[in-house]
């Protein structure tokens, strides 16, 4: 019977080798995919998407994960504890860390800023304002911690700007460099979400030991998320998200193993929040010219 059923589904849906990769409900797949899936069934003219293992978080805590597994995807779709999130595996730090989370209580767009609208370098270079920044962009920069160098003398080529690839990118500051969000009006909604994508590049690394000189040690690399609401002079600290950070920080580097450290790129996010207006504001710090941290997509949705 099970040799049946196998023969019925490769008539159904016909699934071709071709060269090196395997390619389903096509003869022409990418060259560069190992497996390529064709939305549309040629048969049934019906389209069709990748349906991924779902599971709840019970569930999900019982998946034998081991270093080798490094990329493994799930969706966590979980109705006790309201988390809807598709998860990534990170086999160096051995925890699960969601990449997207549909929060099903927030569900209208409030704000979203993916960096795209500015002209490239819109923001400070080397101690000045550059592009578009400050009157035509929806954020502010300060630098007044970062060591960047006076009028714009070039040293190290330390920044914080919006980049080619619609990010903001910042390099080299030496300290650390606050990126304050204009508030959003969140009135009229009992609960508001927000979120914002934060990954970094280089040889990044955190030294707990030297945690009481974060600013000054030339040494540690971090990334703080904060949010005020009702126009609150008192920021909240998001600590240890997903264990990617710690007590003090949203997100830190790991310890450098021979040569090099990593960082724990993620979308940060928050949901459950509530007043007439947020802000936000991220805050990180990196100390040499090959280290490098980006924002993208920051979004406010709210819901009743």
């Amino acid at each position: 019977m099970k040799k049946i059923l196998v023969a019925l589904a490769f008539t159904v849906y016909p699934i071709i080798n071709v060269a090196q990769g395997v390619a389903i409900n096509t003869s022409q797949p990418s060259r560069a995919a190992m497996l390529y899936l064709e939305s549309l069934n040629s048969r049934s003219l019906q389209y069709g998407g990748l349906l991924i293992p779902i599971v709840t978080e019970d569930q999900q805590a019982l998946i034998p994960s081991q270093p080798a597994d490094d990329g493994m995807l799930v969706y966590v779709s979980d109705f006790t504890s309201g988390k809807h999130c598709l998860d990534i595996w990170d086999g160096q730090s051995l925890v699960w860390r969601s990449v997207y989370c549909n929060d099903p209580q927030c569900d209208t767009l409030l704000y979203e800023e993916d960096f795209s609208e500015y002209t490239p370098q819109s923001g400070r270079i080397n101690g000045v304002d550059s592009g578009d920044y400050p009157t035509g962009t929806p954020w502010t920069i300060d630098d007044s911690l970062a060591n960047f160098p006076v009028n714009g003398t070039a040293q190290n080529n330390d920044y914080a700007y919006t980049n080619g690839s619609s990010e903001f990118e910042l390099g080299n500051t030496d300290g650390p460099i606050v990126l304050t969000f204009d508030p959003v009006d969140i009135s009229g909604f009992s609960t508001v979400c927000f979120s914002i994508e934060i990954r970094g590049e280089g040889d990044l690394e955190y030294n707990e030991a030297l945690h009481n000189t974060d600013d000054s040690n030339n040494s540690n690399d971090y990334v703080n998320v904060e949010y005020s609401t009702d126009g609150g002079a008192t920021f909240t600290l998001i600590t240890n998200y997903e264990n990617g950070g710690n007590d003090n920080h949203t997100l830190i580097a790991t310890p450098p193993g021979p040569g090099q450290g990593s960082f724990p790129n993620s979308t940060v996010s928050i949901e459950g929040l509530s007043g007439s207006s947020l802000i936000v504001r991220v805050t990180s710090q990196i100390w040499a010219a090959d280290e490098f941290f980006f924002y993208d997509n920051f979004r406010v949705e709210g819901g009743n």
